[in-house]
């Protein structure tokens, strides 16, 4: 597997999305290339800083009403 298309996988490598990802390819490729395993575990670091520092929060009701009203001019 290629730098290239690791580089297009890393996020799915992240989520641990096995039904999408050759995941003992990417390991492989993780084993035999340093900068590649490097670059995905910063990216990893990312996402997880990103994931425990924003909180989800659902739309209220109000403005997904208003939202709707504008969209169909209703």
């Amino acid at each position: 597997m290629s730098c290239k298309r690791i580089h297009q996988l890393v996020f799915l490598w992240i989520d641990r999305d096995r039904e999408a990802l050759p995941r003992e390819r990417v390991e492989r490729h993780f084993d035999a290339c340093p900068s590649c395993r490097d670059r995905a575990r910063e990216v990893e670091r990312f996402v997880l800083l990103l994931r425990s520092r924003c909180r989800r929060e659902s739309v209220p009701d109000h403005l997904v009403e208003r939202i709707r009203v504008r969209i169909h001019g209703e």
